[in-house]
């Protein structure tokens, strides 16, 4: 059984789009309850720093990815070799 590998990918923007979500709800919460302060300014701008150093990473790697390619999940011919069901 083989899937595509842009299926890791879709799987890889569901990640992303809960991760964005979050950080809009703790910015918000930021912002709400007041708590304005140098620190969370220091702080959420360093993780918004390795967010957006993370995604050009993620994106300068991924460039020339074939996203058409076949993962193998489940070959039984591998599995009959490592175990042997002869009775």
């Amino acid at each position: 059984m083989s899937i595509p590998l842009y299926i890791f990918l879709f799987i890889y923007f569901a990640f992303l789009i809960i991760f964005v979500f979050f950080s809009v709800v703790n910015i918000i919460h930021i912002i709400r309850t007041g708590s304005l302060t140098f620190a969370s300014f220091i702080i959420t701008t360093i993780i918004g720093a390795m967010t957006i150093f993370t995604l050009f990473f993620t994106w300068a790697l991924l460039t020339g990815t074939n996203w058409q390619t076949p993962v193998n999940i489940l070959n039984i011919n591998n599995a009959n070799d490592v175990i042997n069901f002869n009775v």
